[in-house]
């Protein structure tokens, strides 16, 4: 069992609730979000004081802050009723686990309470909501170590890509027009993955590495293609 057994029954919990859910957010595991509610979701194979020190962490931005863990196989309220009085003690809330293959679910033992510290770092709220709402499908998964995270950056980088894969050279404001990023001349100027060429001045196109890297995001590639040739279809 790994944590990342534990991200597909918390996402379908809290999906079902309507909430948005992403997977390695920042450093976050998780984040959920609906209306103006705000939801970290740590995921850890045992209950320890260091994925309680996390919790608190992630409190300081504002959000509503629950631990994910394995629920125990010989769980009884009466032996965890001290376990319990810390973590409320500590406003976080709490999820159990249960792991039974395809028949796996989540459920809140208790939620958190509201943050009532005045310390917050709206500053790093701000990053998280940012780099939530510069995603348009996440296909990450929480609790993962060594593997490559799809960033907010790094799907403006596909979705240039794909601009320029079916409609050719293009100068920045061109590929705006055709819904690219608000800093699409930054991204092609950085040009972070090789993916991308100067032609003349002004003109950029896909390289052979840019059409390389679009094949390790499937998901997204197929997303941006299909909207792209349905728009493209309707000029």
């Amino acid at each position: 069992m790994t944590e990342k057994d534990l991200y597909p029954p918390v996402r379908d919990l809290f999906e079902k609730r309507g909430y948005k859910v992403n997977a390695e957010v920042k450093d976050c595991d998780m984040t959920a979000v609906k209306d103006d509610e705000f939801i970290i979701i740590e995921l850890k194979r045992n209950l320890s004081v260091a994925l309680l020190a996390q919790g608190l962490k992630r409190q300081r931005t504002g959000a509503d802050v629950y631990v994910a863990i394995p629920k125990p196989s010989r769980y009884s309220f009466s032996k965890f009723r001290s376990v319990f009085s810390v973590i409320k003690k500590l406003e976080l809330g709490l999820i159990f686990v249960s792991l039974r293959g395809e028949h796996s679910f989540a459920e809140i033992v208790f939620a958190p309470k509201p943050y009532t510290s005045k310390y917050k770092n709206t500053k790093q709220r701000r990053i998280i909501m940012d780099e939530i709402n510069g995603r348009t499908i996440d296909t990450n998964t929480g609790g993962v170590t060594g593997t490559k995270i799809v960033t907010a950056y790094t799907e403006k980088c596909i979705h240039i890509a794909c601009i320029l894969d079916i409609y050719g050279e293009l100068s920045p404001k061109e590929i705006r027009a055709m819904g690219g990023a608000e800093n699409t001349l930054s991204i092609l100027s950085r040009n972070v993955f090789g993916w991308f060429t100067r032609v003349r001045k002004g003109v950029y196109a896909i390289t052979d590495e840019g059409r390389r890297g679009l094949l390790e995001y499937p998901e997204l590639e197929k997303y941006y293609t299909e909207m792209l040739m349905n728009e493209k279809k309707t000029e």
